[in-house]
């Protein structure tokens, strides 16, 4: 019986490995529940490049093929000078391409395959392939994912061989995409898509890549995303990583990023300013006044121009740039907020909103916020001597010109407004979002 069990899992061994050698462009696998071989054929399935395991023989299959690897073909501390021949090499494959396709949740197994791919005998362009089958099944596999940027790290050094990075990076974003697609709130995916953006950042002069273009094109893929899965957490995180990203654009990747998104930024930005001023304001606000404003003139009206503690020039022409970008950010989640009720992740996001505005104001009038308490900020560039010593306290004057500048008061008065239309609509999250700009921002004083 058991010689009997072990040639049925051999064979099946073999079938999947007949499969996946003719069919280069499989694109998932699945385990179909299946009680008991009745038609009595190969549970293997193949349908339109889906492979496909009946779940009868998965038990018996795996236990084969993992006794085998661990009996026989791993290294143990008695036989560690075992060395695998063309024919044991390719066994080993084999099996680990069954046992992690049923199992990838092995450690021990993803190292041995990079041991493979260190002596040639498994190529990085097929492990790709590979894991986007095995991520497929398992979308939430650490293990694969860590693989893959082991395989994509190993590529993009490798400078014997010339790869399409476009391909590779558009196939890269496609497997994080299924698997996101698969299982929402997918941390790993959306972080090994953060890891190869920065990685592609890292290495862009090397490889001649655009990274800006892609931080656009990403920016709009999230902003998709994020409006059918309100609650993914994991893709706002990313999002807001690709908007700390486009803080650094230059002047042409700006226009680049301008004319790409649907919306008129500034107009926007002007748009919020005018409907949320103070009554008792002593200047011309009408939207047809302030969009004759250069970026410049703009940032000194809503910030004054104030001197800095240091002798480097402000580049209010970023300021604003900043500014609109995380105002039409508030802009979206004002809507999102009102349609979708009780949505825990969208008053996260606003709370990186509304920090990131604070923390441009304050950095404006060279202050920082540590332990709770503003201080003055020490300029790296101008006061190094200065970072020695202690930083004080600042004064009241110090404070009250934040607290009093014309785009605090605009934002103050836009969250007091809005926390109070969402309490009234029994949404419990803004009473926690006031306590957030008390306790958190250090804004009890002002809310």
């Amino acid at each position: 019986m058991d010689e009997d069990k072990y040639a049925l899992a051999e064979k099946i061994v073999k079938d999947i490995e007949n499969v996946m050698t003719k069919n280069a462009e499989l694109c998932s696998f699945e385990i179909v529940p299946v009680e008991s071989n009745f038609q009595n054929k190969s549970p293997v399935l193949l349908v339109e490049n889906c492979l496909g395991l009946e779940s009868w023989c998965v038990k018996h299959v795996y236990m084969f093929c993992y006794t085998e690897i661990m009996d026989k073909l791993l290294p143990k501390q008695k036989r560690k000078t075992l060395k695998l021949t063309s024919f044991t090499s390719d066994r080993l494959i084999r099996l680990l391409n069954v046992t992690l396709l049923v199992n990838p949740e092995l450690s021990s197994l993803w190292n041995r395959r990079r041991e493979m791919i260190l002596k040639l005998m498994l190529e990085k362009t097929s492990e790709l392939q590979f894991t986007k089958l095995v991520l497929s099944r398992k979308p939430k596999c650490n293990d694969a994912f860590a693989y893959r940027r082991w395989v994509l790290d190993f590529i993009f050094k490798d400078t014997t061989h010339q790869y399409n990075i476009d391909h590779l990076v558009s196939e890269e974003l496609e497997v994080c995409h299924l698997a996101s697609d698969k299982n929402p709130n997918n941390y790993h995916s959306w972080n090994h898509r953060m890891w190869l953006l920065n990685k592609l950042k890292a290495i862009e002069k090397q490889i001649l890549f655009n990274i800006s273009n892609l931080y656009i094109i990403e920016y709009n893929f999230s902003e998709i995303w994020t409006l059918k899965h309100v609650s993914d957490f994991s893709c706002y995180h990313y999002r807001q990583f690709c908007i700390n990203n486009i803080f650094t654009f230059n002047n042409e990747s700006w226009k680049i990023f301008s004319n790409t998104i649907n919306t008129n930024l500034h107009q926007g930005f002007i748009k919020f300013l005018v409907g949320n001023f103070p009554k008792d304001i002593t200047v011309e606000v009408s939207e047809e006044n302030l969009d004759t404003y250069s970026e410049d003139n703009l940032v000194n009206l809503l910030l004054s121009n104030v001197a800095k503690n240091c002798n480097c020039i402000s580049n209010n022409v970023l300021v604003c740039r900043k500014l609109e970008l995380l105002f039409n950010e508030l802009v979206i989640n004002n809507g999102l907020l009102t349609f979708y009720k009780y949505h825990e992740t969208l008053w996260y996001h606003r709370r990186f909103i509304i920090h990131e505005i604070i923390t441009i104001m304050y950095d404006h009038f060279g202050l920082v916020r540590q332990d709770g308490v503003l201080v003055k900020e020490s300029c790296r560039k101008c006061q190094i001597d200065d970072l020695r010593q202690k930083q004080a306290k600042i004064g009241k004057y110090d404070s009250e010109r934040v607290y009093s500048s014309l785009l605090f008061v605009v934002l103050i008065a836009h969250e007091k407004k809005f926390v109070e239309e969402r309490r009234i609509d029994t949404d419990n999250y803004a009473d926690r979002h006031e306590k957030y700009l008390k306790f958190v921002e250090g804004l009890n004083n002002v809310m």
